[in-house]
């Protein structure tokens, strides 16, 4: 009688992956531009992730850029 139990469903691969960079944006149109995430991954295994803010704006920051401090108060 053996101590080892051996699953046969389970198999072991030596696999070469290559590093991939992976843009994850927003998953719905009205967030368009808010975040994005550049993931460094290998396979299925995220080693970095770097997000990139942005902003959502409803053309308040244009009308903004002729004015001068105290004329634009958002």
């Amino acid at each position: 009688m053996s101590l080892v139990i051996e699953d046969p469903r389970v198999v072991e691969f030596d696999v070469q992956t290559d590093e991939m960079l992976v843009n994850m944006g927003p998953q719905h149109p009205s967030t368009h531009g808010v975040l994005r995430l550049l993931l460094r991954t290998d396979g299925e295994i995220v080693h970095e992730c770097t997000p990139h803010i942005g902003y959502l704006h409803r053309c308040a920051e244009k009308i903004g850029e002729n004015l001068s401090p105290p004329q634009y108060i958002p």
